[in-house]
């Protein structure tokens, strides 16, 4: 899979999980629960209900990671880093405001009234995406100059920066992108190994969480949120080094894109009724 089959993927599992808070899963299959409800077939569907979004949801999930794995080659194949950062931080901006309207039209969907709810709202992830850039170029003119181990503080530096401006996975992505640049070289087995630690290190959170918690609600996030991301980071190793025909306008459509979705998808959230 090259890099222009890559991105398109991850933008195809960013949209659907997009639109599954708009139009959530469980209202879409409860005319088929009913009617098997109705047929006896309980199990059947409680699962149609409760299992099978679950396995769906992670489809989604598989799309930040390989944003970040695209942050990683980016740096390692442009001419302009200063460019290609330009770029991403004005996507961030142009997609801030559309963003936050997503995420009222997302409260107002599911019944919440609040309009004050856009201030618990933190910045895209195009944002993380251009922190962890720059922080990849600081850390390879150090290792430059004789410093290899100095990703060690930088990655540090950038996370708690990514934490304290409310970033899109700022608790763990820095972490991730890093991860994906110092393993660059390793054997795909390898990899796959190295990105284990990573995954729990960025969503240790959630997996303190569930080492204190061991029940249904704890296990369903981690395996979501922690396990969904390592597919995602697994997804990358399909890369087989080639760019593909990713020209300037597959760029431009890319960037966006980003902002359009979130400004078509606030649009439907606002003018479909919340649901009861």
């Amino acid at each position: 899979m090259n890099y222009k089959q890559l991105k398109i993927l991850a933008v195809l599992c960013m949209v659907f999980d997009h639109v599954i808070r708009i139009f959530p899963l469980y209202r879409m299959f409860a005319p088929l629960a009913d009617w098997l409800w109705s047929g006896g077939h309980d199990a059947a569907a409680d699962w149609l209900l409760d299992g099978l979004p679950l396995y769906l949801m992670l489809i989604g999930r598989l799309a930040a990671p390989i944003f970040l794995f695209c942050i990683a080659q980016g740096l390692l194949h442009t001419h302009d880093v200063k460019g290609y950062l330009r770029r991403i931080l004005l996507t961030a901006l142009a997609a801030q405001v559309p963003y936050a309207l997503f995420s009222l039209a997302e409260y107002r969907v599911d019944g919440i009234a609040d309009l004050w709810s856009w201030q618990n709202t933190g910045l895209n992830i195009c944002f993380t995406l251009a922190l962890g850039l720059a922080a990849l170029a600081v850390y390879e003119r150090l290792a430059e100059r004789g410093h290899p181990l100095s990703w060690v503080p930088v990655c540090a530096a950038a996370t708690l920066l990514a934490f304290l401006l409310h970033m899109e996975g700022g608790k763990g992505y820095i972490l991730l992108i890093f991860t994906f640049y110092l393993t660059r070289n390793r054997p795909r087995w390898q990899r796959a190994v190295w990105f284990i630690p990573a995954v729990v290190l960025s969503r240790w959170g959630l997996v303190q969480w569930i080492l204190e918690d061991f029940t249904a609600g704890p296990i369903r996030n981690c395996l979501l949120n922690v396990g969904g991301n390592y597919l995602g980071m697994l997804a990358t190793l399909a890369y087989n080094g080639e760019k593909g025909d990713a020209g300037r306008g597959f760029q431009r459509f890319m960037y966006a894109f980003y902002p359009a979705h979130f400004a078509l998808l606030a649009l439907i959230g606002f003018l479909r009724p919340p649901l009861a």
